[in-house]
């Protein structure tokens, strides 16, 4: 096997590697959430490495077969990402300021098929490359009472969630390291 062939495979096991690290690791990182947590274009991105080392295969027979599997892993690898993300398609709905260097992230995207909505809130502390995000809550909006008002912050560590009927929901935060002590979810 020729040296291109062992670096693609080579590349080709870093890239899977980066399509299975979603699974078994989750980070508070914003850098690893955001950029690295692609697994089904990692995944296709592997298949297609492999074929490219396939070529420097001697046995032609060889060749085809890897060329084939690979291909038909990317195409798979792609097509479930693509029915994926026609079912979790996320809108930006905002940031809301909090004592430098928290905020917190609003999300918003369609639960199911019906008209209902949900809402993501993430506290998020900004340290350049180290940032970090929390989960904060998950509010579905199918009864009316329950959609999503506002959130505020009541101090330097606490936050208050309400929802339409005038529910609150207090999250207190870790004085040391900004993460939450507990989430809300309301008919997540």
């Amino acid at each position: 096997m020729p040296p291109r062939s062992l670096i693609l495979v080579a590349a080709s096991l870093c890239a899977g590697g980066l399509a299975v690290l979603p699974y078994f690791h989750d980070s508070d990182l914003v850098l690893l959430r955001e950029h690295l947590n692609h697994p089904f274009a990692f995944g296709a991105l592997a298949c297609l490495l492999t074929a490219c080392a396939a070529l420097g295969l001697r046995w032609r027979w060889l060749r085809v077969l890897i060329a084939v599997l690979a291909g038909l892993g990317a195409s798979g690898a792609l097509f479930v990402a693509l029915v994926a993300l026609s079912f979790t398609a996320t809108e930006e709905a905002g940031f809301v300021d909090g004592p430098a260097p928290y905020r917190i992230r609003l999300q918003q995207s369609p639960a199911g098929f019906g008209p209902d909505s949900v809402m993501r809130l993430s506290l998020r502390r900004d340290d350049g490359l180290l940032s970090k995000e929390w989960d904060l809550g998950c509010i579905n909006d199918d009864d009316p009472d329950d959609a999503f008002d506002s959130v505020k912050w009541t101090g330097p560590s606490s936050v208050e969630i309400r929802v339409t009927d005038g529910r609150t929901f207090p999250i207190a935060l870790d004085p040391a390291s900004g993460r939450p002590q507990s989430t809300t979810a309301l008919n997540c």
